[in-house]
């Protein structure tokens, strides 16, 4: 629903700012749903209303922005009470980020915790350690990263390079948040180098790079997934407003590719 990360290009509106959306066996799932995030499911005539339910990774206001509305939209406004929203604990206090009045309204809130497991129908996904994104003079946010499936699909959002960050993450498919180009000590995000050598070594079928800072967005994302592609020969992709993507049709092709390569 939208590939901006960072201030910048999420306040100019370069690019849009509205998360991920997923569906698994008859789940509808809303990931990140930051600013503009309602009207690019507009957009992509996703309804809604028909969200089984909503995952928050982190609070930061290019991720969180639209939870509510979001939530209202699940729920026909609260006049049927359906979907489970996933969210850290900070989401709710202190300094909340989804509103009191609306908290039932969905079935369930679950608060996440770190290396646990949860199941929305058949769709499971487990967190991560969590992640180390605070800045130093900010207060701190805990969030959390996911690997879908049970290794299908790993979502690496804002995170600043950590031991172990490839087996929390580990997935054929692998969808980056790369904000800057170089991993910076002061910027709790990862970097374009940071991204190489997380592909590197864990050789996914194919990685997808989004969530671009002003800087990768210069360098044009397309050709830095074709470096990346080149330097890691693993299949890499940049992500651009309302992409579409089968995973289990990108699993196969991919392994198709490489079993072509190999012969």
């Amino acid at each position: 629903m939208g590939t901006a990360g960072a201030r910048f290009m999420v306040f100019k509106q370069i690019n849009a700012s509205g998360g991920i959306y997923l569906e698994h066996d008859g789940q509808r799932v809303a990931m990140d749903p930051g600013p503009g995030a309602v009207v690019q499911y507009a957009k992509r005539k996703v309804d809604l209303t028909r969200l089984t339910g909503v995952v928050l990774s982190h609070k930061h206001l290019d991720h969180s922005t639209d939870m509510n509305v979001v939530i209202e939209g699940m729920t026909d406004g609260g006049f049927h009470h359906r979907g489970t929203v996933f969210c850290p604990p900070d989401a709710l206090d202190p300094d909340p980020v989804i509103f009191p009045y609306l908290r039932g309204f969905p079935e369930d809130i679950v608060q996440l915790e770190p290396h646990a497991d949860y199941d929305l129908g058949s769709l499971h996904f487990r967190t991560s350690r969590k992640h180390p994104h605070n800045f130093p003079d900010r207060p701190s946010v805990d969030t959390f990263g996911f690997v879908f499936q049970r290794g299908l699909l790993g979502w690496v959002t804002d995170t600043r390079y950590y031991d172990g960050i490839e087996e929390d993450h580990r997935a054929e498919v692998m969808v980056l948040h790369t904000v800057i180009e170089h991993a910076r000590a002061e910027l709790p995000h990862l970097g374009l180098d940071d991204a190489e050598r997380i592909i590197s070594a864990v050789r996914p079928k194919l990685a997808i790079i989004t969530h671009f800072g002003m800087g990768v967005w210069r360098r044009h994302p397309w050709e830095v997934a074709a470096d990346l592609a080149h330097s890691t020969g693993v299949a890499v992709k940049a992500a651009r407003d309302g992409m579409r993507l089968d995973v289990d049709a990108a699993v196969s092709e991919a392994g198709a590719e490489r079993d072509a390569a190999a012969s």
